[in-house]
Order: structure tokens, then sequence, then C-alpha cells
């Protein structure tokens, strides 16, 4: 037996001319160079590509759109207002923060902020609401993950309406009834009822005027903090829908 590897491949060899004839041979290769002379079409694996692309970001921005139009909140803020969950009494509901709406915004805030007032519904009339300071790109989503709580309530019974406190019922309240607010570094937050006006504005010493927002039967709003105790107090007006002054007064620290 030989050792040479060729010759033993040599003897390996079956008759090509028995197994492949010869016509067979050149047919087969007359199919394989017409297919490699026909022009490619790549196109098919970039349309699919493409595809697939599209496909994607249509899902992301409709998740995007999902969150929002589902109202979304961010946990820092269902956290922080969780004892919205917790009824206030007999005959009351608990109100899921998660649920909470921006109703409305004034831009201008102190550093660049902006105030926000968002209110959540429960079951029946019950409800909650909260004032806030926070950036104007978060004002953008569907709720605030990092802000500065100004205040919060959870009532029940009509709107615009102030409660007897002894369970005998409710009563209508007047423009600028149950007005109160809150003393920052360098603004002050203030509500009070709307009453029969359908829109206010805070009016600065200054001459800047501040819209506020009417949300529960109340106007919320900020004024930028008087430099001293003397400094002439900003001016609250309120406006029924015709354009009428419905009522007009000084607001301020102390209140």
């Amino acid at each position: 037996m030989t050792t040479d590897l060729l010759e033993t491949l040599e003897a390996m060899r079956p008759d090509s001319d028995a197994l492949w004839p010869e016509d067979l041979r050149a047919a087969a290769c007359a199919r394989i160079i017409a297919a490699d002379a026909e022009p490619t079409t790549p196109r098919a694996r970039s349309r699919r590509a493409a595809t697939v692309v599209t496909v994607a970001a249509l899902v992301a921005t409709a998740g995007v759109g999902a969150a929002a139009a589902s109202g979304m909140m961010p946990q820092a803020f269902t956290d922080h207002f969780s004892h919205w969950r917790d009824a206030l009494g007999p005959g009351t509901a608990p109100v899921d923060p998660a649920a909470a709406q921006r109703v409305g915004t004034v831009p201008g805030g102190p550093d660049g902020l902006v105030f926000s007032v968002l209110v959540a519904h429960g079951a029946g009339d019950q409800r909650c609401l909260a004032s806030v300071f926070e950036s104007p790109e978060s004002a953008t989503q569907p709720g605030p993950s990092e802000f500065t709580d100004l205040g919060s309530r959870c009532r029940q019974g009509p709107e615009g309406f102030g409660d007897l406190g002894d369970g005998a019922g409710y009563f209508p309240l007047a423009f600028g009834d149950g007005g109160g607010g809150e003393i920052g570094p360098n603004a002050v937050t203030f509500d009070a009822a709307a009453g029969q006006a359908v829109r206010a504005e805070i009016r600065t010493s200054t001459g800047q005027v501040l819209p506020m927002v009417l949300a529960d039967g109340s106007f919320f709003g900020w004024f930028p903090m008087p430099a001293t105790p003397s400094s002439p107090r900003p001016v609250l007006t309120g406006y029924a829908d015709d354009g009428t002054v419905v009522g007009s007064f000084e607001i301020g620290p102390g209140f």
C-alpha cells in the first residue's frame, strides 16, 4: 500500500464521466454562469430593516402618548400625597393621587419655576387638590417628579361651597372668602374662593400682573414676597364672565 496521500486521493477519485457525464456537467455550468450574471436586488433587506425601525419608533411614540393620555403620575408625587388614600371620615372616600391631573399652570415663578395646580377625583364628589412649584420641563409631563409642595387639601361637597361644619349642609362662598396663603423664602402662595368670578389676577406694586388658576371653586396663585412688611400689598381682582369686576382687595403676608 502506498503512503503517498496524493496517490491515495487519485485512487479514490470516482470515474467522473460515468457518474456525471460531460453533457450534464456543461448544462450545470451554464446554469451557474447565468445565475451569477443576473443583477442582485439587496433592496428587499433594506426595506425590511427600515420597516422594523419605523415600527419600533411608532411603538415608542405610542407608549409615550399612552402614558400622557392615561395620566400616569411619577412615584415621587404619588408617594408624597399617599395620605389622600386615607378616608377623611364617615361618608368619605379615598382619593388616588395617581389619578391627579394638572388643571392649570402659571409661568414666571421664582427661580424660573412655574406654579401648577393638580386635582384628583375620587368616588362621588370627593377630591383632593395640590399646588406646587415645578420646572417648565416638568410641567409638560403628566405629573411632576421634582416639585415643591405648596399645600394640599381634600374635601367633598359641591365646588364653590363652604361646609357649615356641623353637618347641616353647605353655603355658597363669595369671591375672596376663605383667602389664605403660605409664605416662602421669596414667594407667597395664595388661594381664595371664586364666588361669581370666572377669572382673577394679582397685580403687584411694581405693576406685574399674575394670572390665577381656577380649580375646585377657588383661585390659586402666587406673588413675589414683598420687600418689607410695610411694602405696598398686591391687589387681587376677580372678574365675571362679562368682564365686570366682581371684587378687588389687597392681599399679602399676615392676610
